[in-house]
């Protein structure tokens, strides 16, 4: 699990040098700044994103499919946030989004997957069933 935190992938410390050992090797799970280390691991370009949110609720939109699969669609989640990750490549499926935004990706094959919001918040409706569901994703 990479967690939240302040600042950029590239003043995480060591996390995009674990991600590039690890990917594919063990499952991983991350949240904000988890996501966006991710998301720049796999070569997206990871900038401003346009507006600040700290403690704000979006309705998310998603695909259904794995982790998101019988969640509410659209999907209320709580937002920290002031970077997001654009340009992803074909091996990442984006699979939730608002206005445009990356807001969540998976890697099946590797088992890596990254949230932008906060699944593990108040403000996010069916976060405990979402964490439940990707970690059975993760370890299948």
């Amino acid at each position: 699990m990479l967690s939240p935190g302040p600042g950029t992938p590239a003043q995480a410390g060591c996390t995009p040098a674990l991600l590039t050992q690890l990917r594919g090797r063990l499952p991983i799970i991350g949240v904000c700044l988890g996501h966006q280390a991710i998301v720049e691991a796999y070569g997206c370009h990871v900038g401003q994103a346009g507006e600040i949110l700290h403690g704000k609720a979006s309705a998310i939109e998603h695909d259904g499919q794995a982790m998101f699969q019988g969640l509410p669609n659209p999907l209320p989640v709580a937002r920290y946030h002031s970077l997001v990750g654009s340009q992803v490549p074909d091996e990442l499926t984006v699979n939730a989004h608002f206005n445009g935004m990356v807001m969540a990706v998976r890697h099946d094959a590797d088992r890596v997957c990254g949230f932008q919001f906060h699944p593990e918040s108040i403000l996010t409706t069916h976060g405990a069933r979402l964490l439940e569901q990707t970690l059975a994703w993760a370890l299948a």
